[in-house]
């Protein structure tokens, strides 16, 4: 055999067995990950969803797949495939028992409300969050997360396919919005208790992107806990809260609503502030509360909002405008004498750069500028709006 053929016998000889090794690949969970998440990156849905284990195929059609799909951005459409393009997979190692098996997965990624509030505090002029944040993509200039999330496999039939279980995330998708409710009615003891049963269930259960749901929300569970450790200290400081022109008067849809100007006078950047509207009859001894209702007109969301909204703190120095439609009856508007008070406030836990005070907004005349919400809080310094 000549050089030449020698040479020739090797080179085929290689190929065959890259050909066997890739089969024996194809074989494994670490090799069925890398597929999906590499078709991912691809946007071939279709091969995405013929992945899934035939349960999960089931309770998914491929419309409704698309609106879910595991180990994605859960972000708009708008921003799905310019997000998901900056997605990182590197497949680890895998544990198999049985006909499961657990594939390790770190994912590096946006980190997507960092980035949101980061965006939202640099603009200035002209500039929208939109175009802001598209040259961040094209810059690679965002911040970033890496963390491990888990594959996790069912061999049906000699092939590894994902599983998902679809309900049991739409579930906990509902468990963590409620969760979020409670903590924006700085109901901390319930909303702590809410996010602590969804990393339990996360926990017990098996299925593919649950760990990195858990990671999610184990850090919007620090913020929640560490502002119920600061409880004391927005107490205290919620006589910085300095409201100024308040009136009461009629709102464009001819409900009556309370309007003014706050001031954050103090030092510390605030994601949440609490009004109370209390209701009163009667002066002195006699003097009774017959009604009262709880408006949020500062409420900085946890989660990403795909830049739709501005995700900004009230900033020491910040004067904002604020208005609202009051929601008591009638009757009691018209006999009881209202009183509006802070009485709750929440400090920001975000490592984001803060934005620097806006000029005061155009007042809010007889516009409504926020919705209510229900809570409950203790009493705080009062500042009168009278008829």
């Amino acid at each position: 055999m000549s050089r030449i053929q020698a040479k020739g016998a090797m080179l085929a000889a290689a190929v065959v067995c890259a050909f066997v090794v890739a089969g024996c690949q194809g074989h494994t969970p670490q090799r069925a990950a890398e597929t999906y998440l590499g078709n991912l990156k691809l946007y071939n849905y279709p091969a995405c969803y013929q992945a899934l284990s035939h349960q999960d195929q089931v309770d998914r059609t491929m419309d409704q797949f698309l609106e879910e799909i595991p180990m994605a951005p859960e972000v708009s459409k708008d921003w799905f495939k310019g997000v998901l393009r900056t997605y990182d997979y590197k497949v680890g190692d895998s544990k198999t028992d049985g006909d499961k098996a657990i594939v390790t997965v770190s994912v590096t990624r946006p980190d997507l409300a960092l980035w949101e509030r980061t965006v939202d505090a640099s603009l200035t002029g002209d500039e929208t969050p939109d175009s802001t944040a598209q040259k961040n993509l094209a810059e690679n200039t965002y911040p970033k997360v890496t963390y491990d999330d888990d594959v996790v496999m069912v061999n049906q039939g000699g092939e590894w396919r994902l599983l998902v279980d679809f309900p049991f995330k739409e579930n906990i998708a509902k468990e963590h919005k409620d969760a979020v409710d409670l903590y924006h009615k700085h109901d901390y003891d319930k909303a702590i208790a809410a996010y602590q049963k969804i990393l339990d269930e996360l926990d017990k259960e098996q299925a593919t992107g649950n760990a990195g749901l858990k990671f999610q929300y184990g850090r919007e569970l620090a913020d929640i806990q560490n502002s119920q450790k600061q409880l004391a200290d927005a107490q205290a400081y919620i006589p910085k809260i300095v409201l100024s022109d308040v009136d009461m008067k009629m709102s464009a849809s001819r409900v009556p609503g309370i309007f003014g100007k706050m001031t954050n006078s103090g030092d510390k950047p605030i994601d949440e502030v609490q009004f109370t509207v209390s209701y009163t009859e009667g002066k002195g001894k006699t003097k009774k509360e017959v009604f009262s209702e709880v408006h949020v007109p500062v409420a900085t969301p946890l989660e990403f909002n795909n830049f739709g909204r501005p995700v900004l703190p009230f900033v020491p120095g910040e004067t904002r405008t604020f208005g609202f439609r009051l929601t008591a009856p009638t009757d009691i508007q018209q006999k009881a004498t209202p009183d509006l008070t802070v009485t709750s406030i929440v400090f920001t836990q975000s490592g984001a750069p803060l934005p620097k005070p806006a000029a005061p907004s155009p007042s809010p005349g007889a516009s409504p500028a926020a919705a209510a919400s229900a809570a409950s809080a203790p009493a705080a310094a009062t500042s009168p709006a009278k008829n």
